[in-house]
């Protein structure tokens, strides 16, 4: 656990990828961490925020795994988010490292990193990084997902927009919050949507324990009222990542009174690790300066107010952390 929650140079690793994909300014997309080879015909996606991955999230995949000539499925994160654009709870590096703590057991499982939210341009650059000419991509989405892609509102020209969408991909499409198989006839017998029936069918293969309720804003919201979700929502890896972090969680309240937001401790203190690249700090230090902070120690009240000025250094952190 420790390798990735605190790694120093895997989070360099992972902010650099971020700012390179967030600066280019067409579509574009790159493997992250050890991608798994496909030889299927198709390559499976599913995309979101993962923030955090769910068990929904890894039933989708499961799901896709049992289609014919699916044999690879990657989870896709995007810079940012169609309706998300405000990043709140964790940070894109650390939603890369869940997804790899996730990753980690499963190898027929990747993640690629994608700087559009936008589906059709998601597509392009899909192909680009990890489909061959040879292989057909495959979203695997929920009801409301299928839902905004095909709402107007997003599309300057819909109808080129879907048109080079589906020629790019087509679709498997999982029941959400009670709209399944007749919910997306429907909707697929709509006289715009017609068109387009062929490239979207409904996901029939998912596991017994699919809950298709379950959502990130469902587990951020349990977490923050301290009703932390179980095996069933969160997968174990998630759950170690989230108790170690704070992440989600509400301020913690300490002896003397004062509420600390463990989470807003580690971010001070990555922006710190962000900014000074040539420093040598260990996942050690890392670790134990996240604990200072978090602490009701004369220290950790300093370290606290060092880093809420925003100018504090490593060098400064390591000392109070030594101390």
């Amino acid at each position: 656990m420790n390798s990735c929650v605190y790694d120093v140079l895997k989070m360099r690793q992972r902010h650099a990828h971020i700012v390179a994909l967030a600066g280019n300014s067409t579509p574009a997309a790159c493997a992250i961490g050890f991608p798994p080879e496909a030889s299927g015909k198709s390559v499976a996606v599913v995309s979101g925020s993962f923030n955090p991955p769910t068990s929904a999230h890894l039933s989708l995949c499961d799901g896709a795994l049992q289609q014919d000539g699916v044999d690879v499925v990657w989870w896709s994160l995007a810079v940012w988010t169609v309706d998300k654009e405000q990043i709140t709870g964790a940070c894109l590096e650390d939603r890369l490292c869940m997804l790899e703590l996730l990753q980690g057991p499963r190898p027929n499982l990747g993640i690629v990193l994608c700087n559009r939210g936008l589906y059709v341009e998601q597509a392009e650059a899909l192909h680009a990084a990890i489909v061959s000419a040879t292989q057909e991509l495959v979203f695997v989405v929920g009801y409301d997902k299928i839902q905004q892609i095909l709402d107007a509102r997003y599309y300057a020209d819909r109808a080129t927009s879907l048109d080079r969408l589906f020629s790019l991909s087509r679709f498997l499409v999982a029941e959400r919050d009670g709209q399944g198989k007749e919910a997306l006839d429907a909707l697929l017998d709509r006289k715009e949507n017609r068109a387009y029936r062929a490239r979207i069918a409904a996901l029939t293969t998912l596991p017994d324990y699919h809950d298709p309720s379950l959502s990130s804003t469902s587990v951020r919201t349990a977490h923050t009222q301290g009703l932390a979700g179980g095996a069933a929502e969160v997968p174990r890896p998630v759950q170690a990542f989230m108790a170690a972090t704070g992440v989600y969680a509400a301020a913690k309240p300490l002896a003397s009174g004062e509420a600390v937001d463990r989470y807003a401790q580690r971010m001070r203190i990555r922006d710190a690790l962000l900014s000074d690249r040539e420093s040598d700090f260990s996942a050690a230090e890392f670790q134990a300066a996240e604990e200072l902070a978090a602490s009701d120690s004369d220290a950790g009240r300093t370290l606290r107010e060092q880093l809420a000025s925003g100018a504090v250094t490593l060098r400064m952190i390591r000392k109070l952390a030594r101390a």
